[in-house]
C-alpha cells in the first residue's frame, strides 16, 4: 500500500506542475468535445503483455526432501500469472493547458487472457514449494474498459507530426469482469470476478510516418476469481481460493491514422515554436 501511495502522489505531482510550465504559452481552443468521437485521428489500437500478481489460500500438500507425502497443511502465498492482450481506444481533449499539451478524457477497451499455472503446488518440511505433477492451472479472461483522466504533451496532444516526441500521464478506474476457469478440470464451472480498480499508466509516444507509443499500466486490488471448496482427484486434497491482487501491463501502442495529422486542424495557423511563422 505504500508503494501505491507514493506512486499516486509523485502523479499527482506532476499533473500539478505540467500546467504551471504550459500557462506562459500561447493557448489554443480546443475542438468540441464530442467531435474526437467522430474523429480517426485520435482513435487507437495495440496489444501487449499482461502480468498479474495475485494471491493463493488453500490446501496444500506437504512431502519430505525424497517425496514421500506426510500429510495436509493450509498455506497462503504469492501467485504469478502471464499472458497477453489487445485493446482499443480514444482520448477527447477538454482544456488546453499550453500550446502542445492538454487535459482529456481516455478510454479503452480492453481484451485480455492470462494463466495461473502451479496451483497445486507442495510444499516440503523446510517451507519451501515446488510444483505438483500434474499441474493444475487455471485461466483468466478479463474484458474491462479503463477510464480516466489524462495529462498530454507534445505530438499526440495536439495530432502534429512536426513533434517528435509526446508522454501522457493518466489515472483513472477500470471496471472490469473476469471469468476463470480451472484447465483440464472436466465438470467444473466457470466463475466470475467483479470490481472497479484504480489505475496509473505512463505513455512514451514517437512519431516516425506514424504515431507509436510504449504504454505502461498499473492497478491495484483485490477481486476474487476462484474458490474451490473440494478436492480435485489426484490434483489436490482439499479447498482453495486465488485472487488477483495487482495488474502490470505493457503495451505497443500504434495510432493507425496518424499519417493524417496537421496541427492546424487544432485550430492553429502559427508555428508551434514562433508565431510569427504561419503555416499558409
Amino acid at each position: 500500500m505504500n508503494l501505491i501511495r507514493k506512486a499516486c502522489f509523485v502523479t499527482a505531482f506532476i499533473f500539478a506542475m505540467m500546467p504551471v510550465v504550459s500557462f506562459a504559452q500561447y493557448q489554443h481552443m480546443v475542438e468540441p468535445f464530442w467531435s474526437n468521437l467522430r474523429n480517426p485521428l485520435r482513435y487507437e489500437i495495440g496489444g501487449g503483455l499482461v502480468m498479474p500478481s495475485g494471491s493463493f489460500t488453500g490446501v496444500v500438500r506437504v512431502v519430505d526432501a525424497g517425496g514421500e507425502f506426510k500429510g495436509d497443511s493450509t498455506a497462503t502465498r504469492k501467485l504469478p500469472g502471464t499472458g497477453f492482450g489487445g485493446s482499443i481506444g480514444l482520448c477527447l481533449p477538454f482544456k488546453a493547458t499550453g500550446h502542445i499539451s492538454c487535459w482529456a478524457v481516455a478510454a479503452q477497451l480492453q481484451a485480455n487472457m492470462y494463466t495461473w499455472s502451479d496451483l497445486n503446488q507442495t510444499m516440503n518440511t523446510s517451507g519451501t514449494y515446488k510444483a505438483g505433477s500434474p499441474s493444475l492451472n487455471a485461466a483468466t479472461m478479463q474484458v474491462c474498459m479503463p477510464i480516466g483522466i489524462d495529462y498530454k504533451i507534445g505530438n499526440d496532444a495536439i495530432l502534429t507530426k512536426r513533434l517528435p516526441m509526446g508522454a501522457t500521464f493518466g489515472v483513472g478506474v477500470i471496471p472490469q469482469i473476469m471469468i476463470t476457469n480451472l484447465e483440464g478440470v472436466s465438470g467444473f464451472t466457470a466463475q466470475y470476478g467483479y470490481s472497479c480498480l484504480p489505475y496509473a499508466k505512463f505513455d512514451w509516444s514517437v512519431f516516425t510516418g506514424f504515431c507509436w507509443k510504449i504504454r505502461a499500466m498499473y492497478s491495484a486490488g483485490n477481486v476474487n476469481l476462484m474458490d474451490v471448496n473440494r478436492s480435485l482427484n489426484n490434483l489436490t486434497d482439499g479447498p482453495f481460493k486465488f485472487s488477483s491482487t495487482s495488474q502490470l501491463q505493457l503495451s505497443f501502442i500504434i495510432m493507425p491514422f496518424s499519417g493524417g495529422w496537421k496541427e492546424y486542424t487544432w485550430y492553429n495557423t502559427f508555428d508551434t515554436y514562433n508565431q510569427h511563422d504561419k503555416f499558409n
